[in-house]
């Protein structure tokens, strides 16, 4: 490879693929892998190994996983965004309509009277 200055003055470098790819196990996050696996494995071995039993652990895996795999090619940390976002409910205001009046916040310091 050349690592000799351009015209510019600037040197070209190569950035590692595993700098830039999100890690993923099967094409979906690694938490909700280990998550479905562990449920497949309770189903199966935990109720017991029956026809219903088999067949919901092959839904999991087959079903479930192909939509987390498509969610995480358009946001690969979708479960942690969605967590995040579960935890902000309290702390900002419902959005009403465009004609509706503000709320307006209480303060958090309370003023002297």
């Amino acid at each position: 490879m050349d690592r000799r200055p351009k015209s510019n003055g600037l040197e070209l470098h190569v950035i590692h693929a595993s700098l830039y790819r999100p890690v993923l196990f099967a094409g979906a996050e690694p938490g909700v892998v280990i998550l479905e696996i562990a449920t497949a494995f309770a189903l199966v071995f935990g109720v017991g190994i029956h026809v219903a039993t088999l067949a919901l652990a092959a839904f999991y895996l087959t079903a479930l996983h192909s939509l987390m795999v498509s969610i995480a090619k358009d946001e690969p940390q979708m479960i942690a965004l969605y967590a995040r976002s579960l935890s902000g409910h309290d702390f900002y205001f419902a959005h009403a309509g465009i004609q509706a009046s503000p709320v307006v916040p209480k303060p958090s310091i309370p003023s002297v009277k």
